[in-house]
């Protein structure tokens, strides 16, 4: 017995793609830009760390939220962020973001999805503005 087609009503499908959708706005130096990503896409901040001289990388994803944090670098850069007192990425695996600021004086990157955005004595902001 073969069943009938149903195609899945339009306003049901439109729905299904907003929730697969992160509206993300990045702003840097006064100028405000907005991207869509996916709940899968990856996020990073790259920086040297000015104290140890040491690269620093953090990686997450957009989901509900900013999360999934995960922090790549030495032990000594690890140990001046956590004083060795803590496991730093179990720490960070629990952090929960609506908006991201970052600031350096030598330089930092922010990548969200394929894109890229460098500052350079200033501070890079992204909010996730959807889904609520």
């Amino acid at each position: 017995m073969r069943l009938p087609f149903r195609p899945l009503p339009l306003g049901l499908l439109a729905l299904g793609g907003l929730l697969l959708l992160r509206l993300v706005a990045v702003e840097s130096e006064g100028v405000r830009r907005l991207f869509v990503l996916f709940p899968w896409s990856r996020g990073e901040v790259a920086f040297v760390n000015s104290v140890t001289g040491r690269p620093v990388r953090l990686l997450f994803y957009p989901l509900w939220d900013f999360r999934g944090f995960h922090a790549l670098t030495d032990p000594e850069t690890e140990a001046y962020y956590t004083g060795g007192e803590y496991a730093w990425n179990e720490a960070l695996a629990q952090e929960r973001r609506r908006e991201l600021v970052y600031c350096s004086e030598v330089g930092l990157s922010l990548a969200l999805g394929p894109w890229r955005f460098r500052a350079e004595g200033g501070c890079l902001r992204a909010r996730l503005l959807w889904p609520p």
